[in-house]
C-alpha cells in the first residue's frame, strides 16, 4: 500500500510537471511570435501615394525619367503582386522575414521601387539582368537591416538618450560589412553588359540601380572607411556613374546633396521591439 501511494504521488508530480512545462512552452512560443511577427508595425500604403509620401529614392528615379508625377497614373503600390517573391512569407521563414526592419521602412522602399520600376519601364530588359538585380537586392536588404538593428537596438537604449555610442556601432558593424562588401563588388561586375558600363545592366540605369545607390549611400554614410581602397573599385565606379548621369545633375545639386535615402547613421526608430521592448 505504501509503495502504491508513493507511485501514485510520483506519477501525479510527473503529470503536474508536464502540465507546467507545457504552459511555459506555450507562453514562450506566444512571446516569440509576438516579437517576431512584426507585420502589425508595417502598415501597407493603400491608394494613390502623394509625391511627398514617396521614398526619396523613388523621387530620384522619377527625376531621371523626367516624369511629372501624377498619383493616379504613376503611384506605386505594396500589393502582393508588386512584392518581390524573395521578400514574401512564402519564400522566407514568416517569423523572421522582417525581424530587423523594425518599422518596415526598408521593406517599403524595396517593394515600392520594384512597383515603380514596372510603371516607368525601368525593369531590366533581360532575364540575366533581372536575376542579377534581385540577387543584389537581397544582399542589400540584409545589410541595411543589419545596420538598422545595430544602430537602433544593439547599440542604443531608447530609455537612455545618451546611450548611443557611434564609434562602437561603427566598429562592430564594419566587421560585418567588410565580409559582405566583396560580394556586392562582385555582383556589380558579374554580368556581361552590352553596351558596357559601370551600372548594373549596362550604360543605362534600371530601378535596381537607384535602389542600390540609396542603400550603398546610406551604408557609406555610416561606415565610410569600409568603402575605401582599390578592392571597392566596382562600387566606387558605380557611384561615379550614377552621379554623372546628366538627367540627375539638378538632383545632386538639390535634394540629393544631403541627408539619407532610407536610414540615417544614428538612432531613428522609436518603435519598442526587441532588446529594449
Amino acid at each position: 500500500a505504501v509503495v502504491s501511494t508513493q507511485s501514485t504521488g510520483i506519477f501525479g508530480c510527473y503529470i503536474l510537471t508536464c502540465f507546467i512545462l507545457t504552459l511555459l512552452l506555450k507562453r514562450d512560443h506566444a512571446t516569440m511570435e509576438a516579437e517576431a511577427d512584426l507585420r502589425g508595425h508595417h502598415p501597407k500604403i493603400e491608394g494613390p501615394i502623394p509625391y511627398e509620401r514617396l521614398p526619396k529614392v523613388a523621387k530620384m528615379m522619377l527625376k531621371y525619367c523626367g516624369i511629372e508625377y501624377d498619383p493616379e497614373v504613376h503611384s506605386p503600390s505594396m500589393n502582393q503582386d508588386d512584392t518581390p517573391h524573395w521578400l514574401t512569407d512564402e519564400a522566407q521563414d514568416h517569423t523572421m522575414v522582417h525581424i530587423y526592419d523594425l518599422d518596415g521602412k526598408i521593406t517599403e522602399n524595396f517593394i515600392l521601387m520594384r512597383s515603380l520600376g514596372w510603371i516607368t519601364n525601368m525593369i531590366p530588359k533581360t532575364y540575366a539582368g533581372a536575376m542579377k538585380c534581385e540577387e543584389l537586392e537581397t544582399e542589400l536588404f540584409y545589410l541595411m537591416n543589419r545596420m538598422t538593428w545595430m544602430i537602433n537596438k544593439v547599440c542604443y537604449d531608447p530609455e537612455n538618450e545618451v546611450s548611443f555610442d557611434l564609434t562602437y556601432a561603427q566598429n562592430r558593424y564594419s566587421r560585418r560589412l567588410r565580409l559582405e562588401l566583396p560580394k556586392v563588388n562582385a555582383m556589380i561586375t558579374a554580368l556581361e553588359k552590352n553596351p558596357p558600363g559601370d551600372l548594373l545592366c549596362g550604360a543605362n540605369p534600371c530601378y535596381a540601380d537607384f535602389l542600390a545607390y540609396a542603400c550603398l549611400y546610406d551604408l557609406r554614410q555610416f561606415v565610410p572607411r569600409c568603402f575605401a581602397g582599390i578592392n571597392n573599385k566596382p562600387v566606387t565606379m558605380f557611384f561615379r556613374a550614377m552621379e554623372s548621369l546628366p538627367e540627375l545633375k539638378e538632383w545632386f545639386e538639390g535634394e540629393g546633396a544631403e541627408g539619407e535615402y532610407i536610414r540615417p547613421p544614428k538612432p531613428s526608430v522609436t518603435i519598442r521591439i526587441g532588446y529594449f521592448a
